[in-house]
């Protein structure tokens, strides 16, 4: 048990602990803190809504029982990489139903495999999702380089894109400022 020299200070310790994990935050980005060092980092994630809409503007949209079926299936499976065929499936704007699609990005977004939330991210941002620059935005603060690789490269150059790619110029990661900066030279060059 924590033990506290002052027990006014332990309660106050207790309690913010508690509210956090009330509110669902698992960890605090602390930009002061240098690479090396243990990041914590906020996922709000948790508390993120998938909103999707279904695109049926070629008029042949209508959802494939059999195919949705089988989505449902691998975005439920205990292996990673048939998670990822799922979303990579969903990418295609393949004709499924889209409170299915939403069901299985709103999982996906969240899965503890980073390559799942990578790809969650793409198949997300090839949907017509009403949320997907604030997934971006979360995403862009995913302890994982892979899933900040993809929302970067899915950032579109939109104002809040390139504001987007400006807040990713000043990432930990390297490889992550440097597409973040090819990405915003060749909006400039246009």
């Amino acid at each position: 048990m924590l033990q506290f020299q002052n027990a006014k200070i332990g309660v106050l310790i207790l309690l913010m602990i508690l509210s956090w994990a009330i509110m669902g935050i698992h960890t605090a980005r602390a930009d002061s803190m240098s690479s090396s060092e243990t990041k914590l980092m906020f996922n709000s994630l948790e508390s993120f809504q998938v909103n999707c809409f279904a695109d049926d503007s070629d008029g042949q949209r209508e959802p494939d029982l059999a195919f949705t079926e089988e989505i449902v299936k691998l975005a439920a499976s205990n292996n990673p990489e048939q998670r990822i065929s799922a979303l990579s499936q969903l990418a295609e704007k393949s004709p499924i139903d889209a409170g299915v699609v939403q069901k299985v990005l709103q999982k996906a977004i969240l899965d503890k495999d980073s390559n799942v939330r990578g790809q969650a991210v793409y198949a997300i941002a090839q949907q017509a999702c009403a949320d997907f620059p604030i997934l971006l935005e979360q995403a862009l603060n995913d302890s994982e380089l892979s899933v900040r690789m993809m929302a970067v490269d899915s950032l579109g150059v939109d104002e809040k894109g390139v504001s987007l790619l400006e807040q990713a110029l000043n990432d930990d990661e390297e490889a992550v400022r440097e597409l973040a900066a090819m990405k915003l030279e060749a909006h400039k060059s246009h």
